[in-house]
């Protein structure tokens, strides 16, 4: 009876428009056993979803290619790894700048002596 009814309801939500649709979920939440219903729905959504993604990981593990998740840490290892090497590049090139040569007092010319 129950899915009878949750059959209509969704039949019903097709043809809706957006006031329809807000009118449907208050008779819905109005209803305890399809808000139960659709709370226990919710539930197994999730359940199932998270084996599902174990499941896919596992699977792709075994044929050696990378999840989500190790694309993710590859990702963040090498954001680390070029953050690392700009500091190094940077430290390198000042290291490497050639020395000022040190400013002449203002009253001096450098061509000492030639006259």
């Amino acid at each position: 009876m129950a899915r009878r009814e949750a059959r209509t309801l969704i039949d019903r939500l097709r043809a809706l428009s957006e006031d329809g649709i807000a009118s449907f979920f208050s008779e819905v939440m109005a209803n305890e056993n399809l808000r139960r219903q659709f709370g226990r729905a919710g539930e197994r959504l999730t359940a199932n979803k998270h084996v599902f993604d174990r499941n896919v990981e596992t699977v792709l593990d075994f044929v050696n290619i990378p999840s989500k998740r190790d694309i993710r840490e590859i990702k963040s290892r090498i954001d680390h790894l070029n953050s690392q090497f700009t500091n190094l590049s940077m430290k390198v090139d000042r290291l490497l700048e050639p020395s000022k040569p040190p400013p002449t007092p203002a009253g001096r010319s450098r061509t000492k002596g030639r006259r």
